[in-house]
């Protein structure tokens, strides 16, 4: 593997270009809302689809317990942090859950697969995909059912509509079971198909860079520094090494347990943000962490690819 500090310093200057092109008004809202949208429904999805399908379904089989092992340290570290959140800030259970899930949700989609691809290979798409369906299927309906819960009746959301939406009509979790049947089922598709995908799917890691810039110029850096610290320091340091913990546990052979540990190292997801705002549970506060937590990765992903990578 590559030096990773040569490898990924590309995709750092490609969220510095996308984040100065939106401050200097070179790419408007509406470009940043059409950019977001190509990459959510369009390359991103292809990307996952065209790793998927191409998957060794013995490998897949070999590590059928991934998913849970991700999933217990996931909800380990949550639980840790809800319960820190409500006794160093004295949060209610809205915004100790979004902070909980804060520590947990990162950003694989438009951060992890595009930077450990290129860094790693594409072998890695295969666990980082999963990792994203026990994000969209478990951890944020969880979440999210928490804080409406805690809501006045009269401001609790259509949950069942909801959690229809953000998981069976999800792009990115569709493409990534399509993908997975075609592996499991053996076919191999046609030619035209799968340069189709590999085109589209090349687009999304330099897309979603550049989108992942623009969409933080558009953040406000304004307060909650304090739960920003608090948040960050568990998304990239506490939760990559449960995550480590959890894969060793749970005896993850060595590339898929490192695969899962840089994934959970990446900075929080920006769909934080918008569920927060949903919900008007710390909005600014979130944004904020978001932010922070994706500068402070810079360094620390850098490092921690370094350091684990040595490993392979």
């Amino acid at each position: 593997m590559a030096s990773p500090l040569i490898t990924l310093i590309p995709f750092f200057a490609l969220v510095l270009i996308g984040y100065l092109s939106a401050r200097k008004g070179l790419v408007d809202g509406a470009g940043v809302k059409g950019l977001n949208a190509f990459v959510f429904y369009f390359a991103l999805p292809a990307l996952l689809f065209d790793k998927t399908q191409a998957a060794p379904m013995d490998k897949f089989m070999a590590e059928r317990a991934y998913m849970l092992a991700y999933l217990i340290g996931a909800l380990v570290v949550f639980a840790i942090g809800w319960l820190g959140a409500r006794l160093l800030f004295q949060a209610g259970p809205g915004r100790s859950t979004v902070m909980g899930l804060a520590g947990v949700y990162g950003n694989i989609g438009f951060m992890g697969i595009p930077v450990l691809t290129t860094a790693m290979g594409d072998w890695v798409a295969v666990p980082l995909a999963l990792i994203v369906l026990v994000d969209v299927a478990i951890l944020v309906p969880m979440a999210t059912t928490i804080i409406n819960m805690t809501r006045p009746t009269a401001q609790r959301r259509d949950l069942k509509s909801a959690l229809v939406a953000s998981v069976l009509k999800n792009p990115v979790v569709l493409a990534t079971l399509a993908g997975l049947g075609v592996a499991a089922l053996g076919w191999s598709l046609p030619t035209p198909i799968t340069t189709f995908t590999d085109l589209l799917g090349r687009s999304a890691g330099p897309a979603a860079m550049f989108t992942l810039g623009a969409v933080l110029a558009g953040r406000p850096l304004s307060e909650g520094f304090g739960e920003a610290i608090y948040a960050s320091i568990f998304k990239l340091a506490v939760y990559p090494f449960a995550i480590w913990w959890a894969m060793t546990a749970f005896a993850i052979s060595a590339d898929w347990r490192l695969a899962a540990t840089l994934g959970a190292a990446m900075p929080m997801a920006t769909v934080l943000f918008v569920i927060a705002q949903q919900y008007q549970v710390m909005p600014q506060r979130t944004s904020t962490a978001v932010l922070l937590s994706t500068v402070l990765a810079m360094a620390t992903v850098t490092v921690l690819t370094a350091w684990l990578g040595s490993s392979l």
